[in-house]
């Protein structure tokens, strides 16, 4: 393999490392947001399937491998009652 491969492989993998990384960030910010009822978790789990296909990070890991990235992070996301209980004036 020349210099000039490895080269372009070398920067390939780098831009798709970072694209999982970003990924994964944005998993749990938007996890955090669903535990503290600002969005919907359904919702929050549809966008972040689209985003994955969108940069072709389901193409290139799979789904069970994105599903395992949202997965980790909505952990302990399911509905509690004392985030949903409205203020009575």
């Amino acid at each position: 393999m020349s210099s000039q491969t490895q080269e372009f492989i070398e920067a390939w993998r780098a831009v798709a490392n970072t694209k999982l990384v970003e990924f994964r960030r944005q998993c749990w910010r938007l996890a955090g947001l669903v535990r503290q009822g600002a969005v919907c978790k359904a919702d929050a789990i549809e966008k972040l399937w689209e985003i994955a296909l969108a940069h072709a990070l389901v193409r290139a890991l799979g789904n069970d491998r994105i599903e395992a990235i949202v997965a980790e992070a909505f952990i302990g996301t399911e509905f509690n009652a004392f985030y949903a209980a409205e203020t009575v004036a």
